[in-house]
């Protein structure tokens, strides 16, 4: 049935192509709901798997492929295999996923390498996917192979805007339940989980959106020497073992190039602790100090956005809010170099007044009313997340009027000042650079930055 908008007022009449429709529930036929995993993971439907770094995300990933491959899958397709399809866009295929699909008993003739090409001056470059512009493509190849599962890993390194912003968050993931819908696949990908303690369900980085648009959602948390995984959200599965446990042993597996360690899974069966135990035991025991060591060493050569913060801060795992008690804590100050211009944040002593506008110079400042950064941050929020959007104004010089002489330093400034020139950190014994943006080891990219920070420093500038 299709309404008829040719009566009426004119300006309530939809935009030309565009008309509403009717189906009468009379006329949809029910249907059970068929699972890919028995009573976790539904068919044709997105679903997330979310935790810190090391927990084992990709490696259950593969552990779960490799089992649909074969047919061992409880679900829908136990006894039949079904092929599944990756983009990775941190890990090699040829040194890290294809050993790790050997070790996990996977059928590599079922597991494909999803890339997207982009047409370039008629020559052809693999390039990243984006959502929700490569949808259709990623649909294609779903169709062309029959696949039942296609896995994104991450999902950040497909989106275009702000991990924080709702709108963005459900352009990318609603486009995946778009796939999803139309193919009958599971369209799965992997997300960061933020550090510190609280309720599971907030943990997942950026916008409640990425847990919002999905059916399904697992938790995955270190706990000693094994991972557990809770299910935070099934939207269609009855209730059932609220949490399950695996841990990773290293096989060897023969290569090209002889003979390497990789970490395969070891199901556990049902754990009595959840996630939420873990991580709330573990913040009990003062993880605070990680986030400020981490954001000492980002500011430590030069002050940096305010909004590149926040997204260093999420792709090392830590939320804006925990970003913004550590500034606190730290006494780090927020500046503009100019009355309109964007925020930086910048190295201070603790207990340093924080005028807010107050301008980067090397000369001294006038004194400014005393507002306080919060009273001044509310009244300016647009233009501090929009920081990446303008370009930087000329500081003006500034005559001295006479300024307090500087703190004498404590032992917690001799201790930042201290982290601050730390700029490599050790990986299997060996001193390798320090990402400015996440913190983490560089293995794969340019100088102390990864490949990935890169892209998200040069879109936010």
């Amino acid at each position: 049935m299709t309404i008829d908008t040719t009566e009426g007022a004119a300006d309530q009449r939809p935009p030309r192509g565009r008309q509403a429709s009717i189906e009468w529930a009379s006329t949809i036929r029910p249907r059970k709901q068929v699972w890919l995993w028995d009573n976790k993971i539904p068919v044709g439907t997105p679903s997330a798997l979310a935790g810190r770094g090391g927990t084992g995300k990709t490696t259950y990933a593969v552990h779960m492929i490799a089992r649909l491959s074969r047919g061992q899958l409880p679900g829908r397709y136990h006894g039949d295999p079904r092929a599944s399809l990756i983009w990775s866009g941190e890990d090699s295929w040829e040194t890290v996923l294809v050993p790790r699909l050997i070790a996990a008993g996977a059928d590599l003739g079922l597991v494909g390498r999803l890339a997207i090409a982009s047409q370039i001056d008629g020559d052809n470059f693999e390039v990243a996917p984006k959502l929700p512009l490569d949808s259709g493509a990623i649909s294609d190849a779903i169709t062309a192979t029959g696949a039942a599962l296609v896995l994104i890993d991450p999902i950040a390194s497909t989106m275009s805007g702000d991990l924080h912003r709702e709108s963005d968050v459900r352009a990318a993931v609603d486009a995946l339940a778009r796939v999803a819908e139309t193919t009958g696949a599971v369209t799965m990908f992997v997300r960061h989980f933020g550090k510190g303690g609280g309720n599971p369900s907030d943990k997942m980085s950026g916008s409640h959106a990425f847990r919002d648009a999905v059916r399904s959602v697992f938790l995955f948390a270190e706990d000693g020497d094994r991972v557990i995984v809770s299910q935070d959200k099934g939207n269609y599965a009855p209730k059932g073992e609220a949490s399950f446990a695996f841990r990773l042993e290293s096989v060897t597996i023969p290569t090209d190039d002889g003979d390497a360690e990789v970490a395969r899974v070891v199901e556990l069966g049902s754990s009595d602790i959840s996630v939420g135990d873990v991580i709330n035991r573990a913040a009990d025991n003062g993880e605070h100090d990680d986030i400020a060591e981490w954001l000492t060493d980002l500011l430590a050569n030069e002050p940096v956005k305010a909004n590149e913060v926040y997204s260093a801060a999420d792709a090392a795992g830590y939320s804006k809010d925990q970003a913004k008690r550590a500034k606190k804590r730290l006494g780090i100050l927020a500046v503009r170099e100019s009355g309109d211009g964007p925020w930086f944040w910048k190295l201070g002593t603790k207990g340093a007044p924080d005028q807010g506008s107050t301008p980067h110079s090397q000369e001294s400042a006038p004194l400014l009313p005393c507002t306080s950064e919060g009273v001044r941050e509310a009244g300016n929020g647009p233009r501090e997340q929009g920081a990446g959007e303008r370009s930087l104004g000329q500081s003006q010089p500034a005559t001295n009027t006479g300024l307090t002489t500087p703190a004498r330093p404590t032992p917690k400034s001799a201790r930042i000042q201290e982290l601050a020139a730390k700029r490599t950190v050790k990986f299997r014994g060996k001193e390798v650079p320090r990402c400015l943006l996440c913190g983490k080891a560089v293995l794969a990219g340019q100088g102390d930055t990864h490949l990935a920070c890169a892209s998200k420093r040069q879109e936010s500038a």
